[in-house]
């Protein structure tokens, strides 16, 4: 019975935003995606990694040419949900700009981390600072909160994972890096 009220209350706040709204956050947060990608790859992230091998997960960037179809794919992905989140308006298009937020802020927080731990500006920090963190406090404060459950959760981690660990094999597969 409190699952059925907590569904009811969280489609009655998704029913309350309205779609230009949605369209504007939604877009925003695709343009900040598009952004951030774009400085990590123009600020040739693999070099960076390259250039800290204490670093975990150097092996994943690859070289730029395979970094760069990460990245593509990866930006796809989030512009694909975008257009479906605001053309066709599913149940999830709200919580799941939310849930998309908050990944944004935790990626720029990452890229502070790391760039702090170097003592070396990583690739993706002055768009994480000055877009990604901003803009996913404002998306977190304009929509309603998110219902944290231990499902929205892993589906949220799953879901950037698994988006990222599949660019990374494509791309390894496309440009025939092993």
């Amino acid at each position: 019975m409190n699952q059925v009220l907590a569904d009811a209350a969280g489609d009655r706040a998704a029913e309350k935003v309205s779609d230009r709204r949605l369209v504007l956050l939604w877009a925003a947060t695709a343009g900040a995606v598009v952004l951030h990608n774009v400085e990590e790859w123009l600020r040739d992230m693999t070099g960076w990694i390259a250039a800290h091998p204490w670093l975990p997960g150097r092996s994943l960037h690859g070289d730029q040419a395979e970094f760069a179809v990460v990245l593509a794919i990866v930006t796809a992905a989030v512009l694909a949900i975008a257009v479906i989140a605001v053309a066709i308006r599913p149940r999830w298009s709200t919580e799941g700009l939310v849930c998309v937020a908050y990944a944004l802020m935790v990626n720029g927080a990452i890229h502070i981390m790391l760039s702090l731990l170097s003592w070396s500006p990583m690739p993706g920090v002055i768009s994480g600072i000055v877009v990604l963190l901003p803009l996913g406090a404002l998306v977190v404060h304009m929509l309603p909160p998110v219902r944290w459950t231990v499902l929205t959760i892993a589906m949220t981690v799953i879901a950037a994972i698994g988006i990222t660990a599949s660019a990374l094999a494509l791309a390894s597969v496309l440009t025939g890096i092993e």
